[in-house]
């Protein structure tokens, strides 16, 4: 029996031995968690990763993503810590108006901010590629897709074998 106690000494031992995960990787993950109910359209558990105060705004900037936006894929690009305490996520986002077949892609910046640990996220920015992700409610007026012309630019001619 005294055998199978100093037997399981080190094994104790070295279970104690693993460290607390650091500030950037609790970030990490919560943003990992975050993006990935956002890109597969569960804006309430991606809402329990946003700050309280910035939550009205997160669900209205994102109110047309599954319905006027769809979202093809979310993918995180990269994390920066801030001298101030802050974070900056940079996440690449693929997307498509539900009425076109068009990929477009643009480039968020969150910011995200720690409290008592617990880091959640406080505002984004568009910062490249196609405008319109964020707080898209319709389809813009104006839009860059090119439309048909009226008329034919050449004409054609059918031909057939009698």
């Amino acid at each position: 029996m005294r055998r199978a106690h100093l037997a399981l000494l080190p094994i104790l031992a070295l279970a104690g031995c693993v460290a607390a995960p650091t500030a950037s990787q609790r970030l990490s993950d919560s943003a990992y968690d975050f993006n990935t109910a956002m890109r597969f359209g569960r804006m309430d558990i991606a809402a329990e990763h946003v700050r309280e105060i910035a939550r009205d705004e997160f669900t209205k900037k994102h109110a047309g993503w599954g319905k006027s936006i769809r979202i093809v894929d979310i993918e995180m690009s990269g994390i920066s810590m801030r001298k101030d305490g802050d974070a900056d996520v940079v996440v690449a986002v693929s997307w498509q108006w539900a009425a076109e077949t068009t990929m477009r892609s643009t480039d968020v910046t969150q910011r995200w901010t720690s409290t008592h640990g617990t880091w959640t996220m406080i505002s984004e920015e568009e910062h490249g590629g196609d405008k319109g992700v964020i707080s898209a409610l319709d389809k813009p007026k104006g839009d860059e897709t090119p439309q048909p012309p009226a008329r034919p630019r050449y004409q054609t001619h059918v031909i057939y074998e009698q």
